[in-house]
């Protein structure tokens, strides 16, 4: 009979309780009549005698025929246009599991390789454990291995098959970064027996090889992929990330000093400065029309906060106050021109000063008038340039109790200076 009516007419088959087709008693007439015709069908799905299929399931319970109805049924999806394979893989799979649990259903429905694959996946994974693994690597790791059945098959008859089974997180990594090499049990073996495995590195370079993939990143640091890989944490890759979308170019690959420049933020970051980095980014995320120029000038201001705590302490409360300035160099001249030591007592005022005026004035007032809460510049920022909180000008139309507040704060202040510089 021709498989696709065989397949229309499996309806009628499927429809009916699977115990209605088992052979329970001989004599009865129906129930037979049910199994040989399952037997039938199934025979014409996978290319075998239904006198063959009988013999085999005449004892069958009901996990042992549905394992048989769920591999012919994937035989018959992966063979619909022709015979591709010998479908005696499927009997003999089914005479060595006796006793079916539902690893063995998903095993095959997820497989993508032959049964010759499968039947020797199962003669290797023998009980739970070794199926259980069997499952994650088809589920997880290999998912998206073109044969991920010689992998499976190659660490289950590996010499270090028990280490692979009870710690497969140890190896995942690496399984990810090799699955399309034909090879790669066998050299993950070797690194195993000489001493040179390493998860944490292949932690690393499965982690860099997915950032590079990202078209972004790929571009931007082309043939960096060694130098990311070596000082990869996942803080590091965080950050990488952040930098790259918002600060390097989209369609084109960077000249090698300005990467350069990158790596050595991205080695630098750690988890006591992740936090502080992220904050400083997050305040210039506006286009730039010279990308190089505020790379090299970000690198500077990281360089700062990391060597000097007074920056380190200010640049803590501008991300906190969300501190609005034009650009990363001119905060980098305000560290520079700046007492800081005087600034963080004066966030306050430096921070007035800092939003309100510009230039000469902004350097002369951030050293004479930051003593002064009403600080008013002569020429004040405008334009549509630049994203500025507007003071007012006026400080005699501020409402008496605001200024009142700004006093006194100005007050504890100056007592609090007093007693450092003195």
């Amino acid at each position: 009979m021709h498989i696709n009516k065989l397949n229309n007419s499996n309806q009628s088959f499927y429809g009916k309780p699977l115990s209605s087709f088992l052979l329970k008693n001989k004599n009865n007439s129906k129930q037979y009549k049910y199994m040989q015709e399952a037997c039938y069908k199934l025979g014409g799905m996978i290319g075998q005698p239904t006198s063959r299929l009988a013999k085999m399931t005449e004892n069958a319970d009901v996990k042992q025929f549905n394992f048989l109805r769920t591999m012919a049924n994937k035989y018959h999806k992966q063979n619909f246009y022709g015979i591709k394979e010998d479908s005696d893989h499927i009997l003999n799979i089914y005479s060595m599991v006796d006793k079916p649990l539902p690893a063995h259903m998903n095993i095959v429905s997820r497989s993508t390789d032959s049964f010759e694959s499968l039947e020797k996946i199962f003669s290797l994974a023998r009980d739970e454990k070794s199926l259980e693994f069997v499952e994650n690597m088809q589920h997880d790791i290999l998912k998206d291995s073109s044969n991920p059945s010689k992998l499976i098959i190659d660490m289950l008859s590996s010499k270090n098959r028990i280490m692979y089974i009870n710690k497969p997180q140890n190896y995942t990594s690496y399984l990810k970064l090799h699955a399309d090499n034909k090879d790669a049990v066998k050299n993950l073996d070797e690194l195993i027996e000489t001493g040179r495995y390493s998860k944490t590195r292949s932690d690393a370079q499965y982690a860099v090889s997915k950032l590079m993939k990202k078209k972004t990143i790929g571009v931007a640091m082309a043939g960096k992929t060694s130098n990311l890989q070596e000082a990869y944490t996942q803080e590091r890759g965080n950050f990488l990330k952040a930098f790259v979308e918002n600060f390097m170019p989209k369609k084109k690959t960077p000249k090698e000093a300005t990467q350069n420049v990158v790596v050595e933020m991205y080695s630098t970051l750690n988890h006591d400065n992740a936090k502080l980095r992220q904050g400083v980014m997050e305040m210039f995320k506006r286009p730039s029309a010279d990308k190089t120029a505020d790379i090299k000038e970000m690198k500077i201001l990281f360089d700062k906060i990391d060597t000097n705590e007074d920056a380190k302490k200010f640049l803590q409360k501008a991300v906190a106050k969300d501190l609005k300035i034009g650009s990363v160099a001119e905060l980098n001249e305000v560290l520079e021109t700046t007492p800081l030591k005087k600034a963080n007592i004066f966030f306050n005022n430096a921070k007035r000063i800092i939003e309100t005026s510009s230039g000469e004035e902004r350097k002369t007032a951030l050293i004479a008038e930051l003593e002064n809460p009403f600080f008013t510049p002569k020429t004040p920022i405008r334009g549509k340039a630049r994203i500025v909180r507007l003071y007012n000008n006026q400080p005699e139309k501020e409402g008496f109790l605001s200024r009142a507040v700004k006093i006194i704060e100005n007050k504890i202040n100056q007592y609090r200076y007093s007693k450092i510089a003195a």
